[in-house]
């Protein structure tokens, strides 16, 4: 059985697409810009080569509520034998959403 590396990293990225999650039921997949990959202390950092990139990231459907393409997303996630994982449960303050400036 192949065992992953205990990573995390505190991305931060535009959605640029979201839907269903093809095979988690309770997820959606989120097509994210990142614009920042910081570490997060004692973890390693293997999203450090994201920013600048697109990431496509699994996300708890109820997290994002009505997130829409365009909307800033930070969270902490981990790169998983299925790619990349917002944490499912996150601390206070660890996973927010900042809706795009909308015009008038």
């Amino acid at each position: 059985m192949v065992q992953g590396i205990e990573n995390l990293t505190r991305i931060t990225g535009h959605i640029v697409a979201r839907e269903r999650h093809p095979t988690l039921a309770d997820f959606d997949l989120v097509r994210l810009h990142v614009t920042s990959a910081e570490p997060v202390s004692g973890k390693a950092n293997l999203l450090a080569e994201s920013p600048g990139q697109e990431l496509l990231l699994a996300v708890r459907r109820d997290l994002l509520s009505a997130a829409q393409v365009g909307d800033i997303l930070q969270c902490r996630a981990r790169r998983t034998l299925d790619g990349a994982m917002a944490e499912p449960h996150p601390d206070p303050g660890d996973f927010t959403m900042t809706p795009k400036p909308r015009e008038t």
